[in-house]
């Protein structure tokens, strides 16, 4: 009876065990791969789908509103610029980010670095506007030639190379064994 009891005493001290250990923090909904921005009491990530957009080709660019401690805030109002060689290409009316999540579909004209602005109104703390910086790399239709096809030829020709004085030495070794 006194081992049962004690078996029992266990098997609740060990669960008590595990549940207050495997207690995490968990924030609500972080962007995988995303970028980051703190300024003051807010955290602002961006993200773009596909993750290298292609001129031509549409992207999300994927927006997260947050408090620092990681909480989703809800019914912020931004304006989203984007710009390219200092020039404004697109600015949109003021939007209310509801639960801290916005999706903005654009299409790049052409390749090279553009600079998206989130302008964010703070009115809960400063009453000022911040802006938040990011940068957005989209590749040309044909730059998968200079980050696959160019090593890929680099690989292919060391490798042959690497066949023919394989070879050349086995034959030259051979050639010595058989006088």
């Amino acid at each position: 009876m006194k081992l049962s009891a004690l078996m029992i005493i266990a098997f609740f001290v060990t669960m008590a065990l595990l549940t207050f250990s495997s207690s995490a923090k968990a924030f609500a909904d972080p962007l995988q791969n995303a970028y980051r921005q703190r300024i003051g009491n807010y955290d602002v990530e961006m993200t773009t789908e596909p993750a290298s957009p292609v001129a031509g080709s549409p992207a999300n660019v994927l927006i997260r509103i947050a408090g620092v401690n990681g909480d989703d805030l809800v019914d912020v109002s931004i304006t989203i610029r984007l710009a390219k060689d200092g020039a404004e290409l697109q600015r949109t009316n003021p939007i209310i980010v509801p639960y801290g999540h916005y999706t903005y579909e654009y299409t790049f004209a052409e390749a090279g670095r553009y600079v998206l602005y989130v302008d964010l109104n703070d009115h809960s703390y400063s009453g000022e506007i911040l802006t938040f910086t990011f940068f957005v790399n989209v590749a040309g239709p044909f730059d998968y030639v200079y980050y696959i096809v160019a090593p890929s030829t680099g690989v292919a020709v060391a490798a042959i190379a690497g066949t023919v004085i394989f070879m050349k030495r086995k034959r030259k070794a051979s050639s010595r064994i058989k006088p």
